[in-house]
């Protein structure tokens, strides 16, 4: 009898849960954008016993969440209910329901509109939300950063809670300046900050920030990947946007772009020519002590940057619909980046330990004298991509894609001069390096669907690079009164670098759970031929890089995800030259041939959550542990010179808490709180560093408010904390950029006006010292910068105003 009772408990508890589940109900459906078509990622879900208005507070029965444009909520009460969507930019979505046990219930497909709100009787074009999460990455929306008017993506950048934009307008991704720039999924022709610098914002639709990118990605890079998403148009037959803007400083740009769809093709074509100009003041204390003579300039003058972009694109897309996708891009153009300064230099000089007379003959106690330097880097470049889709069936395809680029001729430039009072020159040198680059990169990728909602993957991938040329140099003869040619520094050169990659990526979702795991593996193969006694080398390497995401959708307490991935900085070939260049008379660079790559180990985990009215919070712990960190260090070279040597500098960890708060106090008001606090402790492996230890921060504070009908302002404030080098450390600045952006026309010509650093408060202030060093930077932007932009689109309303951005700071490096 005992044994029985014990059989039939457990068959009742086995059966229990199916029997309850049973009694219960179940919804799916696709959740769609009705502008695009796109899925909608991380909408919330929320199921009430009852309909009525969204803000309701009927009985919340269930809740989940949408992924990947899929909603699927299990274990409802069955009964009358109601389904409400919620996400910020879109309008709200009510939608009736009667569940009945133990059954499905298929909602079909779901569209949702951007939203619109009404103020005095004028409909305002919803925004996006400014800053959204998914699995492995965060996009940032361009419509939302009114401030980046007349300016390009750099400063759409600007308001993302991970980014910061230094004295000379690089962008670091959570202190960290090394990562890739795509467009659209393909590598951009130009690096960095550069590149971000040459894409307009008006054609810019979103932008793509991966901290921990998957094993499906380039690994070098340790803070990431940056994709840009361009603009465009969805309608048949002609379309197009042009965009023009101008600065008080003497910044301007030019963007066009035509597209014509008809039926399974569409072409496009379309230029730009902008240049780009900033200037600060500039003061400089340097203090040397090298071979008894103590020197001590002060440098006080301006330093300029300019970046000229001439480039035409144009392109051809197939797609049938069902199996086939072909596209071809080109791009064809030029580039030129200079920076420069005008200096006046107060030179004072204390020997010891050295023949005083020999010395002061040849350079006195006290010199004055005035400073022109130049850099430029010019290149003339194409580029050819091509990228086929093969769609077998509904759960396999094939992916090809192909990507050469060569740049016919690049040059760079350095040049210094210095000149005393009565105008006779002392000093002066000239440096040319002229190149040719080329290089190409592809991947064959295979896709298989798997389950109800799995996917693998697996792929090769490839990239060289190679560029030849030589370096060489001349100097003033004081006594000759002429230039001559170094002939012992002249060389040539010949770099290479070839990566093999293969890669596996598996991911699923499961209920509420969703993941992705990789691996990949790399072999690189350097190769240096220079005609420098001892400097050639043949270098290779290989590694292996994992990665994994996983995200759970805890209902009404959230989302939480968290993501890891091993990364490496390689150096670029340009950082092995182990020759001296100028930035200017008094410093001076040298590249290192045997400088070894840098490995990191990234890893978050955050908590983000959409709350009533459009408000959303988001939380992120971040984890970055980095060996053989790569840093330029500086060193007495020669009395009152300077030199900038690359180095393994030593180890590191970060690790820190991001913040990104969106709210809508008003209907004529919503601001973005984005900020995030970390600890840098750096492990010195150098003689000329030094173990450092400290906490810094960054906020940003974005203001977006509707004047009057549909003109916006936007006000945007941005604290840079203070930031530890391995020689010393930048102090922290604070400046404020004020915008208006007004649509005209239907939407068709947009106004916009920007005014950077308003307050006029931005400040940079650096120290770096080492044995026989100490060097003291002060830099503050040129005021007033003010930016009128103007764009006009036509046959699509989905195109926004842009911009023309400028570096806050310039001569850093200096």
């Amino acid at each position: 009898m005992e044994r029985m009772r014990l059989l039939l408990t457990g068959l009742l508890l086995a059966f229990l849960p199916a029997a309850l589940y049973a009694q219960t109900s179940s919804i799916r459906a696709k959740v769609l954008d009705a502008v695009t078509g796109k899925p909608v990622e991380y909408a919330d879900a929320i199921v009430k016993a009852e309909s009525g208005d969204v803000s309701s507070d009927g009985a919340v029965i269930a809740t989940g969440i949408v992924l990947d444009g899929s909603l699927d909520i299990e274990k409802i009460a069955p009964g009358e209910a109601s389904l409400h969507l919620l996400m910020i930019g879109y309008e709200p979505l009510l939608m009736p329901l009667t569940l009945q046990k133990g059954k499905t219930l298929d909602l079909g497909t779901i569209m949702m509109n951007p939203s619109a709100e009404t103020l005095d009787g004028a409909v305002l074009a919803g925004e996006k939300n400014p800053v959204t999460y998914k699995l492995d990455r965060q996009s940032i929306s361009a419509s939302a950063a009114v401030t980046a008017s007349g300016g390009t993506a750099l400063d759409i950048l600007s308001t993302s809670p991970s980014v910061q934009v230094d004295a000379e307008g690089n962008v670091a991704l959570r202190g960290s300046s090394s990562f890739l720039v795509y467009v659209d999924g393909k590598p951009s022709p130009l690096e960095g900050a550069e590149a971000l610098q040459n894409i307009p914002a008006a054609t810019v639709d979103n932008i793509e920030v991966i901290t921990t990118p998957s094993a499906r990605y380039k690994t070098d890079g340790d803070a990431g990947i940056i994709n840009i998403t361009t603009k465009r148009s969805r309608e048949s037959g002609w379309s197009g946007l042009l965009s023009t803007s101008g600065s008080n400083q003497g910044t301007y740009s030019l963007d066009a772009v035509l597209n014509y769809q008809a039926g399974s093709h569409n072409f496009y074509f379309g230029g730009t020519k902008q240049e780009i100009k900033s200037r600060s003041d500039f003061h400089q204390e340097k203090t040397t002590d090298v071979s008894g003579v103590q020197t001590k300039s002060i440098a006080d003058g301006e330093r300029l940057t300019n970046s000229i972009t001439n480039t035409l694109k144009a392109g051809w897309q197939y797609n049938d619909g069902t199996h086939h996708n072909l596209s071809l891009d080109f791009l064809y153009g030029m580039t030129k980046r200079w920076r420069g300064g005008d200096m006046s230099y107060e030179v004072d000089r204390n020997y010891h330990g050295v023949d005083h007379a020999f010395w002061i003959a040849a350079h006195p106690l006290h010199d004055e004298y005035d400073s022109r330097d130049r850099y430029s880097n010019s290149k003339d470049l194409f580029q050819a991509a091509l990228g086929y889709v093969w769609t077998i069936n509904s759960r396999s395809s094939v992916i090809l894609s192909n990507r050469f680029r060569y740049d016919s001729f690049s040059r760079e430039y350095t040049e210094s001069n210095m000149i005393d009072k009565s105008g006779e020159r002392q000093e002066g040198t000239r440096g040319y390096e002229d190149e040719h680059h080329w290089d190409c990169d592809g991947s064959l990728t295979y896709k298989l669907s798997y389950g109800e909602n799995g996917h693998f993957e697996s792929g090769y991938q490839y990239t060289t690079y190679s560029e030849h040329g030589n370096f060489s140099f001349k100097e003033w003869d004081s006594l000759k009164k002429d230039f001559f040619w170094r002939d012992d520094i002249y060389n040539d050169f010949y770099y290479r670098r070839q990566v093999h990659s293969l890669y596996a990526m598996a991911d699923d979702r499961i209920g509420r759970f969703s993941y992705d795991v990789g691996v990949r593996a790399d072999r690189v193969l350097d190769y240096t031929d220079i005609t420098i006694e001892g400097t050639s080398r043949d270098i290779k390497r290989f590694d292996v890089f994992p990665s994994a995401h996983a995200s759970y959708d805890c209902g009404k307490a959230g989302t939480l995800s968290a993501g890891y991935s091993y990364r490496t900085i390689r150096p670029g070939i340009w950082n092995l030259e182990p020759y001296i260049t100028y930035e200017d008379y008094y410093t001076r660079k040298i590249g290192n041939p045997d400088i070894s790559p840098q490995y990191i180990h990234s890893a978050e985990l955050t908590w983000r959550k959409s709350l009533r009215g459009g408000n959303s919070v988001a939380l992120t712990g971040f984890l970055r542990r980095s060996t053989d960190v790569t840093d330029w260090v500086r060193r007495p070279y020669a009395p009152g010179i300077t030199l900038d040597s690359l180095v393994n500098a030593g180890n590191q960890t970060e690790k820190g808490l991001e913040v990104s708060a969106v709210l809508k106090p008003t209907k004529w008001w919503s601001t973005t709180v984005n900020g995030y606090l970390f600890d840098l402790d750096f492990m010195s492996a150098c003689e000329l560093c030094s173990d450092r230890s400290s906490w810094t921060y960054q906020a940003n504070w974005i203001n977006t408010f509707s004047v009057f009908r549909d003109m916006k302002a936007q006000l945007d404030a941005h604290l840079v904390g203070p930031k530890v080098l391995s020689q010393g450390d930048e102090k922290a600045y604070a400046y404020a950029d004020l915008a208006l952006r007004k649509p005209l026309l239907k939407d068709r010509l947009t106004l916009s006006l920007v005014s950077r650093d308003v307050f006029h408060t931005a400040r940079y202030y650096s120290t770096r010292y080492a044995d026989g060093l100490l060097s003291v930077t002060r830099i503050r932007p040129k005021y007033p910068n003010i930016l009128l932009g103007i764009t006009y689109n036509f046959k699509s309303s989905k195109h926004k105003s842009s911009a023309v951005t400028s570096d806050l700071f310039d001569g850093q490096g200096f």
